[in-house]
């Protein structure tokens, strides 16, 4: 291990969870709003062998929040990476995405995208979400719904609002 690998390591021993938070920052720093393709869809096609899939066939990859702790007044980044094989090469299927914010179980707050697309091949998907100065201590989940004539579905992720 070098010198300067020695030192870093040192430091996030000493600093411990300064350090996760460091690291959490700097990964949400490198994410910027918005959809980005990652895969053709012929890619995607062969990787998931689409052709003996019902189709159009779907899978959430990834769906992440970053930070896993956020402090009222903060944000975090919700990253979702989805396959895609629609039932025509270029076709998308256009359906209602409703995201929303729970606490203790009830719905703090919701949004809806009534013609929210999902396209063929693999596609990342960054969004920025802001916490209320006002947030109360405790475990809370983000939720994303889709439904549309031919897909539909549901993930989510938590995340804690730490005591201050």
């Amino acid at each position: 291990m070098g010198h300067s690998k020695i030192v870093v390591a040192l430091l996030c021993v000493f600093v411990g969870a300064g350090c996760a938070s460091l690291r959490w920052s700097v990964q949400k720093s490198f994410r910027n709003e918005g959809r980005a393709n990652e895969a053709l869809p012929e890619e995607v096609w062969n990787e998931y062998q689409c052709g003996a899939k019902k189709l159009p066939f779907f899978e959430i990859e990834k769906n992440e929040l970053i930070p896993p702790r956020v402090r009222p007044g903060g944000e975090f980044n919700h990253r979702m990476v989805y396959a895609m094989c629609p039932a025509q090469t270029t076709a998308v299927v256009a359906g209602r995405l409703h995201t929303r914010i729970r606490y203790r179980g009830e719905p703090l707050h919701g949004e809806t995208e009534v013609d929210y697309e999902l396209l063929p091949g693999r596609w990342r998907v960054d969004s920025f979400v802001e916490i209320p100065d006002a947030a109360q201590p405790g475990i809370y989940s983000y939720e994303l719904e889709f439904t549309s004539r031919s897909l539909k579905f549901s993930k989510h992720a938590s995340f804690l609002v730490p005591n201050p």
